[in-house]
């Protein structure tokens, strides 16, 4: 595993994209985030995405699509962390081509919170689309 992409406490997938100045020279990060999660049995995987500080191109944007696409059979519960105004605008757009349910947080701590709930079988309320 690359350290972008690894797996953290209670089994979670982190793929940390935080920080990505050029977005193009790192796309090869989606490709193995891509492998990592297929090794997981179908609905099981915990994935939480930083997209933190990063700037985005139209490369970049489609190979996160491809990749939420991708792993929809083998997540069961997805969050991400680190938007701005405009990467929530891509990311809402991201959710809607590919049907995943992929829930907004402001800190890793609380996405982390949410998907360990997944894991136990716990679902918390959606949060209101204006903090999403």
């Amino acid at each position: 595993m690359s350290e972008r992409v690894r797996v953290i406490e209670h089994g979670i997938v982190l793929i940390d994209l935080s920080g990505i100045i050029e977005p193009d020279k790192e796309l090869h990060h989606s490709e193995h985030a891509r492998k990592v999660i297929a090794r997981y049995p179908l609905g099981q995987a915990l994935v939480l995405t930083d997209v933190s500080g990063s700037n985005m191109s139209e490369a970049s944007i489609d190979a996160l699509k491809k990749l939420a696409a991708h792993n929809k059979p083998f997540v069961k519960a997805s969050a991400l962390v680190g938007l701005s105004p405009l990467t929530r605008i891509v990311f809402r757009a991201v959710i809607a081509l590919t049907r995943r349910d992929i829930r907004a947080f402001a800190t890793r701590n609380e996405a982390i919170a949410y998907l360990h709930s997944r894991r136990e079988g716990e679902v918390p309320p959606l949060m209101p689309a204006s903090e999403a």
